[in-house]
């Protein structure tokens, strides 16, 4: 994405939106990107509406295929591009704050409410990662406290 860093020209962004309008291949690979959103759109409905979540999961990633679909874009375009994935970057990134502050009213409910903001961090922290300690490993490499 850095690659795209930096400012839009809007004279030539003007230039290259009138220049791929004319180019049939762009315009029908944005139409095919449409009938492929709507179509994953449709299957994940009737997917939840049948309770078979684990199949959702299987589905192509909308994100995904928009990202593809902009990056198989030459970057004789790069105005054009510059433009989409900053409208693009504000909804993830928009998404992602809401999802740690959702998970953030969480873990500090009324009950937990004396919480310190290090306590409360890392709990965030530990809520939104991936990470999954092999606890295997761990047990087997903790030294095991000798009696006296």
């Amino acid at each position: 994405m850095t690659a795209f860093a930096g400012v839009v020209s809007q004279p030539d962004l003007e230039m290259e939106l009138a220049d791929i309008a004319d180019k049939d291949i762009w315009a029908s690979k944005f139409k095919c990107l449409t009938a492929t959103l709507e179509d994953v759109a449709g299957q994940k409905a009737i997917l939840a509406q049948n309770h078979q979540w684990s199949d959702i999961e299987n589905l192509p990633k909308q994100d995904q295929l928009v990202f593809e679909t902009w990056n198989a874009i030459p970057n004789t375009y790069i105005n054009m591009k510059k433009y989409a994935f900053g409208v693009l970057l504000i909804f993830g990134s928009t998404y992602v704050c809401e999802q740690v502050f959702s998970n953030m009213n969480y873990i500090k409910n009324k009950y937990r409410s004396r919480l310190t903001d290090d306590s409360l961090q890392a709990c965030v922290k530990m809520k939104v990662s991936s990470y999954s300690p092999d606890v295997q490993t761990l047990c087997t490499e903790v030294q095991e406290q000798k009696s006296h």
